[in-house]
């Protein structure tokens, strides 16, 4: 990302998209890490401190006005699937396979189902560190997760 003042634009890359969120997974080299965690900061550190009328340039889609809403809906867009994963969680413990169908009810195809898996192990992994939900290993080493 790039914040140019003097031209009051900023170069978003794909942290802020006007119609779409960023893929934010967690990949095979880091399975314990936090990039939702990690993106959910960088926006408010955004919010922070670029100002609201900048002209954003993204990485995919037209330019747009309206930094700080986008932000604001980026983030309740990942609160709301925190929410969905929750209240599943409440009922049982899941994988985080189980919650795929939960955060995405159509169908996918493999592709697809790459990076929704990957997307929700991010939900799931932010939300154990935040103490949200918590870990247990099954004895035949299955991995679930509850409230």
């Amino acid at each position: 990302m790039l914040h140019c003042p003097s031209e009051n634009a900023f170069l978003a890359a794909d942290q802020v998209i006007a119609r779409i969120t960023p893929n934010v997974s967690v990949w095979a080299v880091d399975p314990e890490g936090d990039p939702l965690g990690l993106y959910l900061r960088s926006l408010e550190n955004i919010t922070r401190n670029v100002p609201d009328e900048v002209l954003v340039l993204p990485g995919h889609q037209l330019p747009f006005h309206g930094l700080h809403e986008r932000c604001r809906q980026l983030t309740g867009h990942h609160q709301e699937r925190c929410n969905l994963i929750e209240t599943a969680c409440r009922q049982k413990a899941h994988t985080v396979a189980d919650l795929v169908p939960v955060l995405f009810p159509r169908p996918l195809d493999p592709h697809q189902l790459g990076f929704a898996f990957s997307e929700v192990h991010a939900h799931v992994n932010s939300m154990l560190r935040l103490g949200k939900l918590t870990q247990r290993t099954d004895s035949d080493g299955t991995v679930r997760v509850t409230v």
